[in-house]
């Protein structure tokens, strides 16, 4: 299904701004926005009915790079304002953009609430293994021993595996690519 508007069916192009990308070359951000950009006018729902709410980090400039309505919220905050959002507004397509830090350690508790309760949002999950934004303090994700700035001897945490809160939370639906 594409999305009609009276010039015809919109395209991936109609969903890029005008804003310069600023990620670090190779990032697999780039590519993550590309695939969102490609299918955001197959879901068959009008730009002005899209909301994109982030936190903070590399991922969380999302919604500066896509041509919808969007919110950069605060750290580990984006799945609480999501989730009221959708409350509020329950006809508009609502999708969450938030790194691995951001939703799985300082938000980590609206994180679970958020999946537990099937809101009927989209979660994207940026899983770099790291905090990229401060350029090298490990996260939930990132493997044993992985040395960084902030931990020079090695991460002593085993990594938290998110498809599995999914699945204990019991979301509705869940896949990892």
């Amino acid at each position: 299904m594409s999305t009609l508007t009276a010039a015809g069916p919109l395209t991936s192009k109609d969903f890029a701004t005008d804003q310069e990308v600023r990620w670090c070359p190779g990032c697999g951000d780039y590519s993550i926005l590309a695939q969102v950009q490609k299918v955001m006018p197959t879901i068959g729902v009008p730009r002005e009915n899209i909301a994109i709410i982030s936190g903070i980090g590399c991922s969380s400039r999302f919604p500066y790079y896509m041509n919808t309505y969007g919110m950069h919220s605060i750290h580990g905050r984006a799945a609480a304002i999501a989730s009221g959002l959708k409350a509020a507004r329950p006809e508009l397509s609502v999708w969450i953009v938030s790194g691995d830090g951001d939703s799985l350690s300082i938000g980590g508790n609206h994180t679970i609430h958020l999946l537990r309760r099937n809101f009927n949002v989209n979660l994207l999950v940026f899983n770099n293994q790291i905090y990229g934004l401060t350029k090298g303090q490990y996260s939930p994700t990132s493997e044993q021993n992985k040395v960084t700035k902030s931990s020079p001897l090695g991460s002593i945490d085993h990594p938290f595996n998110p498809l599995a809160l999914a699945m204990g939370a019991d979301a509705s639906f869940k896949h990892r690519s």
